[in-house]
């Protein structure tokens, strides 16, 4: 009798909740969905009558072919959903294909361009085909009401090796666009690149990762006077276009290993910047010392690698304002113990007024009596402060 009242009670609950769900107006309603799968949100039409004439009013597409048994079905539901949903209600499509698996190109661009011919504001293409590279239409570049554009291939896979291609591109007419992600994408040349750059004239936020082409120099395209983050690789890209960002995190490029060597001469002033992460290959301690003095209101530094064998004579230096006034935690890996890295810790230790964390991690391979050996050595150095946090690992 005590089970039968209770499961009758909560079968009440559920009911009331759900009616308290169905009686919101459809905007939240539709808001709700747009966190859902496509094929998550169709299926809410069997809910109740409320329900059935909602989807095709997605403000979201989320078409993934993971959520799909077999091919065959996903490539149906696609066309059906961009056949039936309207698609001027559409301000986000993404479409995430898998690997192992062949899809027609010519199939994919008409899905692409269905997406693109109407007001969409944030666009993300995951394409991992299965064959070869998948070369972009060309209306992906041309969309002047787009806001957020995300492209990615897939490399490495097994013996999958697979990118997302730019052809070679006549015209760009991104005006809108704040946000851009490119991950395993192959240009034809260092111009395409640069056009695509140079027509964001409103970018926000700009991320590159393992981008494939020929480029055998650095792309001059002015500066990004609206970028605030930048995760890109080293060197691709002059100083310069990042000079008002406030977060900026350089990243190794093993494909251009020509220039590990190379030392930036012309380091232009970061007023905005308070977040750096590099991976810095230098023999001298000069360029080093251009980075600090470049970035007056520096908060974080994270250096992943430090090569540098020259000890610092730091009763010759000018200590930059950022170690003095604003820089908060200072990390650096890969460290070796030599007296160059070693002198670079000992430094900020020293000069660095507001330090609240540095952290130092200990190169990659190294022997497992080396944290108890340069734990003696490292709290030797003074420390500007006393709460400062010593994390050595």
């Amino acid at each position: 009798m005590y089970k039968s009242v209770s499961t009758n009670k909560m079968l009440r609950t559920e009911v009331e909740v759900r009616d308290r769900i169905s009686d919101l107006p459809d905007s939240l309603l539709l808001h709700i969905l747009s966190f859902l799968p496509a094929k998550e949100a169709v299926a809410t039409c069997l809910l109740s009558k409320r329900w059935r004439p909602l989807w095709p009013s997605l403000a979201t597409l989320d078409l993934t072919r993971q959520d799909f048994r077999r091919l065959k079905f996903f490539q149906q539901f696609v066309d059906k959903m961009l056949k039936f949903v309207d698609l001027k209600s559409v301000k986000k499509c993404v479409l995430r294909l898998s690997y192992y698996e062949y899809f027609r190109p010519q199939k994919i661009s008409r899905w692409i361009n269905v997406m693109m011919s109407n007001k969409v504001e944030h666009l993300e293409l995951h394409m991992m085909p299965g064959k070869g590279d998948f070369e972009l239409p060309s209306s992906v570049f041309t969309a002047n009401n787009i806001k957020v554009l995300k492209l990615s291939g897939a490399t490495g896979v097994l013996w999958l090796i697979s990118t997302v291609t730019v052809g070679t591109l006549s015209h760009v007419n991104l005006p809108l666009l704040e946000v851009l992600h490119l991950k395993d994408v192959k240009f034809p040349d260092v111009r395409s690149l640069g056009m695509l750059l140079s027509a964001c004239a409103l970018l926000k936020h700009l991320a590159i990762t393992d981008l494939h082409g020929k480029f055998n120099c650095s792309l001059d395209i002015g500066r990004l006077n609206h970028l605030v983050t930048a995760d890109v690789p080293q060197f691709v890209l002059p100083l310069k276009v990042f000079s008002n960002a406030t977060f900026l995190r350089f990243h190794l490029r093993l494909q251009h290993h020509w220039l590990l060597v190379k030392v930036t001469s012309d380091i232009p002033t970061f007023y905005n910047l308070t977040h750096l992460e590099f991976t810095y290959y230098s023999s001298d301690w000069n360029t080093t010392l251009k980075y600090l003095h470049s970035c007056p209101k520096l908060e974080i530094v994270v250096i992943r690698e430090f090569f540098c064998s020259e000890m610092l004579e730091s009763t010759t230096i000018d200590v930059p304002q950022c170690v003095s006034s604003s820089l908060k935690e200072f990390h650096l890996s890969g460290y070796q113990g030599k007296n160059g890295d070693f002198d670079l810790a000992r430094f900020i230790m020293k000069n660095a007024m507001v330090l609240r964390i540095i952290s130092i991690r200990r190169a990659f391979g190294s022997k497992a009596t080396w944290k108890n050996r340069n734990l003696k050595r490292i709290s030797t150095c003074p420390i500007s402060l006393m709460n400062c946090k010593l994390l050595l690992g």
